[in-house]
């Protein structure tokens, strides 16, 4: 009972394995990492390696605003889909707000985008140029 229990616990772990890279991926707001909220974030960022393997530094930028541009900067699921309990319906266009951080290696420096409102989150491939 406790192996089943385990397996299953790591199957929403951030550790989980991720499904290969798309190209773009976490390069922009519109194609961010979907992850659950800041231990997801934290999890997300201290999985990532350099090229080289070793472990990058990393800071916040800050709020680049929602995923999608709303058609009306008023629409109330804005604020309703930050409740991450609460998830996207059928056809819904996301406007979870994204962040931005800054992910330095010895031999690059990338932007990664991270939208933290996917609970709970599948696990996430790493971005171009870095790997889990």
């Amino acid at each position: 009972m406790v192996r089943g229990f385990l397996l299953l616990a790591l199957a929403g772990c951030a550790h989980a394995v991720a499904p290969p890279s798309p190209p773009g991926f976490a390069r922009s707001k519109d194609r961010a990492a979907e992850v659950c909220l800041p231990p997801g974030v934290k999890a997300y960022l201290g999985g990532l390696r350099c090229p080289g393997g070793g472990e990058p530094q990393t800071s916040r930028v800050g709020s680049v605003g929602t995923r999608m541009a709303p058609v009306d900067p008023n629409d109330p699921r804005i604020l309703l889909q930050m409740d991450p309990e609460r998830p996207l319906q059928p056809g819904e266009p996301d406007l979870h707000i994204v962040d931005a951080f800054e992910v330095r290696c010895p031999s690059a420096t990338y932007a990664v985008f991270i939208d933290m409102y996917h609970c709970p989150a599948p696990p996430q491939p790493s971005p171009d140029g870095l790997s889990r």
